[in-house]
């Protein structure tokens, strides 16, 4: 007797990092026509579990079980960064629908700094982790992940890259700034798309924030691996907590140790003109990268995101 099937994915939320997709994807997993493995939020289902009877296994774990709605959705930010993922889609889900939410380019690396050094993973001062030396080529590791702050907001390439394996009517591009300010029409279009009811209302509340810990003893605790941490998961955790429920409980109390009125983390303190002078250079970078998306896309981030700036040339 063959094993039974999860449903795959047909419609993906690809990035990008640090620009609201755990918001977005909470909120779309809200809708009664949408089935989400949100257990597995940005974790590339291809990377994680390599082979078929895997995968598969492990999302039939996900919780509720599926109920035929119509979309079948997963986040993961770093699908849109690596060309390789995209393509593996493409080949599982030739027709998937995908959603890509872009931020100014500058914001969203000076945010996934101060993320990373409030997860504990970025040990570095702002102006050393955003010091740029580029990269051509990546391979999937949890630091290319993590630590290529300006690499991440080079839209342009990675919006081409994904253009090879879909077409543009199959990707729908969000801008942050309407998720922040615009809510209501920003879901009314990401609805409209999946062609699912426009008019569902979900709850509103923002999650992930960066924000503040309230106590770095339980954020290393909750981070820390260890050989006998592994031994209480595998012995008594795992047999009354399988290991979706467990990864939803542990993004709730990421979540519940964080402040969210502060705007970066108290111990990593950066004064306002370094900031400044920080941004200024950054912008720099992906004056030329932006024109070039507008130009793909049709858009107006340049005007969005560089009002004052001067189109760069050729």
């Amino acid at each position: 007797m063959s094993e039974k099937q999860a449903p795959f994915p047909n419609a993906f939320l690809i990035g990008v990092q640090k620009a609201g997709t755990t918001t977005l994807n909470d909120w779309i997993s809200q809708h009664p026509q949408v089935y989400c493995y949100n257990s597995l939020k940005d974790i590339p289902l291809f990377v994680k579990f390599p082979e078929p009877d895997r995968l598969n296994k492990r999302l039939l774990l996900e919780t509720p079980a599926y109920q035929n709605e119509p979309v079948v959705f997963h986040a993961a930010v770093n699908y849109i960064f690596y060309p390789s993922l995209l393509q593996q889609i493409a080949a599982k889900q030739p027709a998937a629908k995908l959603l890509l939410i872009l931020r100014n380019p500058v914001a969203r690396a000076v945010s996934s700094y101060f993320y990373f050094r409030k997860m504990m993973r970025e040990t570095r001062d702002i102006e050393t982790a955003l010091a740029y030396q580029p990269k051509k080529d990546f391979e999937i590791t949890r630091d290319n992940n993590d630590f290529t702050y300006i690499e991440h907001g080079f839209y342009y390439e990675q919006v081409k890259n994904c253009l090879q394996y879909f077409s543009k009517e199959q990707l729908l591009v969000l801008d942050y700034d309407e998720l922040k300010n615009n809510p209501e029409n920003l879901l009314q279009e990401v609805f409209h798309f999946l062609n699912i009811d426009e008019t569902f209302k979900p709850d509103l509340t923002a999650k992930n924030i960066t924000g503040e810990l309230k106590s770095k003893y339980l954020q290393q605790r909750l981070i820390k691996k260890s050989g006998f941490r592994k031994w209480i998961v595998d012995k008594l955790i795992d047999p009354w907590l399988p290991v979706n429920k467990r990864k939803l409980l542990k993004n709730k109390m990421f979540e519940m140790n964080t402040s969210k009125t502060a705007r970066q983390p108290a111990d990593v303190f950066v004064e306002e003109e370094t900031l400044k002078k920080i941004r200024e250079r950054l912008t720099e970078f992906y004056l030329h990268d932006t024109t070039k998306l507008d130009e793909l896309l049709n858009t107006n981030f340049f005007s969005k995101w560089f009002a004052h700036n001067t189109i760069p040339k050729e």
